[in-house]
């Protein structure tokens, strides 16, 4: 049976983007827009700080699709816990004082968000041979598939009302190629670009795009000269 999901109560909200230092936990995206929030337990009504952990929409799917581990997950969970927890401890928020019709009290006044900074994510050990392993190749397929999320994302500005889930791509390419996306072997990696290629030229982005001349991405050569 499907688990309700329920709304993550704002104050909740908050301490997890905290915690996090406003960024995905996973690849320091900041645009706040691009931020959701993960169930790290998998279950939507569960929304204790201890089991929400901010990410981007693509690092999302990769959680999601299991690219990025569950183990992953908790680990980075943990860091980011313990450095917040320091942090807290070496600079106590300091008491504020109120003065209203001349009575004077002292209390906790809520704090702005804090950045903090914690050891970098939890690297993904991808096998020898895999299109994970080389950095190159994996960080053009990222970024093909960065490109396809911000077109379909695009799309609600055409009219298309029709959900969207981030880890679609990926289970489409387990689907099609017979293994998760970065570590299927690196020789697959000109057919899956072609099929990214495919995927966002038939994004109504992609067609209007290309009804005008305009690139939908750039190519391998192009990104890694960069």
């Amino acid at each position: 049976m499907t688990k309700k999901r329920l709304s993550i109560p704002k104050s909740m909200e908050k301490r997890a983007f905290q915690q996090a230092g406003s960024r995905c936990s996973f690849c320091d995206e900041a645009e706040v827009a691009a931020l959701q929030v993960h169930h790290i337990d998998g279950d939507p009504a569960n929304n204790v700080l201890d089991n929400l952990l901010v990410a981007c929409a693509s690092c999302h799917a990769k959680v999601t699709w299991g690219i990025i581990s569950e183990t992953d997950v908790r680990a980075r969970k943990r860091d980011l816990a313990t450095a917040c927890r320091n942090h807290n401890q070496a600079n106590p928020a300091p008491a504020v004082q109120v003065t209203i019709t001349d009575s004077r009290f002292r209390g906790d006044i809520a704090q702005n968000i804090t950045k903090i900074i914690a050891r970098g994510s939890p690297r993904v050990v991808h096998p020898p041979g895999s299109l994970g392993a080389d950095l190159r190749k994996k960080g053009y397929v990222d970024y093909l598939i960065s490109q396809y999320f911000r077109f379909k994302k695009a799309e609600a500005s055409y009219g298309v009302r029709r959900p969207f889930n981030h880890a679609e791509i990926h289970q489409t390419i387990q689907r099609e190629f017979g293994h998760k996306t970065f570590f299927m072997p690196a020789e697959f990696f000109d057919r899956l670009v072609e099929f990214l290629y495919h995927r966002l030229d038939q994004t109504v982005l992609g067609r209007n795009n290309r009804s005008r001349g305009v690139a939908n991405y750039h190519t391998f050569e192009e990104h890694i000269a960069k």
